[in-house]
């Protein structure tokens, strides 16, 4: 096995370890975050756009990213500060985070899309993204067009279910083109 595909694997068994531990913080702590959305997806889009960022340049050299992820870090970040620093009456404040939340999501899944649509490798994985994605999408434009607690609540659940689905993909693609390349050799 490949140093590189070695590296994938490992990265996305950490990374799966550190999501699932979000989510279940999320899941346990719903109430609570819809409660003070602002703060846990700002903080969120933050620690989003530095990984992307972080990996990027970290990985460059193994050609693990793409090139567009630093993008897509430099815009979480720039919409995680947006919330930390916007300060409006509650319900506009509330209603501005689920637009930009939303945004968010659409712009990641955007991205995601690209990707399945340029490296399909495993048709059933590939399937399952894109119709998270879609899901997603679709999600989002009803939280940009009625903003509030029962959408949000909705996103949050969306969001439990990305937390999972983010790593574990990639992971079983590494691990299903892992095995292909073993069975290749041993023909």
């Amino acid at each position: 096995m490949e140093e590189k595909e070695q590296s994938h694997i490992k990265y996305y068994f950490i990374k799966l370890i550190v999501y699932v531990a979000l989510a279940v913080c999320v899941f346990i702590f719903r109430e609570h975050l819809v409660e003070h959305l602002k703060y846990f997806i700002g903080g969120l889009m933050l620690l989003y756009g530095l990984e992307e960022i972080l990996f990027e340049i970290v990985f460059r050299d193994k050609h693990f990213w793409h090139k567009d992820k630093i993008y897509l870090g430099i815009i979480e970040i720039t919409f995680g500060i947006t919330l930390l620093v916007i300060n409006l009456p509650y319900e506009a404040d509330y209603e501005a985070v689920c637009v930009v939340w939303a945004t968010w999501s659409i712009v990641r899944e955007s991205f995601e899309i690209k990707e399945l649509v340029t490296e399909i490798k495993s048709w059933t994985l590939t399937f399952l993204s894109g119709a998270e994605s879609i899901a997603v999408i679709v999600f989002s434009v009803l939280l940009i067009l009625e903003p509030g607690e029962h959408h949000a609540m909705i996103h949050i659940y969306l969001l439990l279910l990305e937390l999972f689905l983010t790593p574990l993909i990639p992971l079983l693609d590494e691990i299903i083109l892992e095995k292909k390349a073993k069975k290749k050799e041993a023909e």
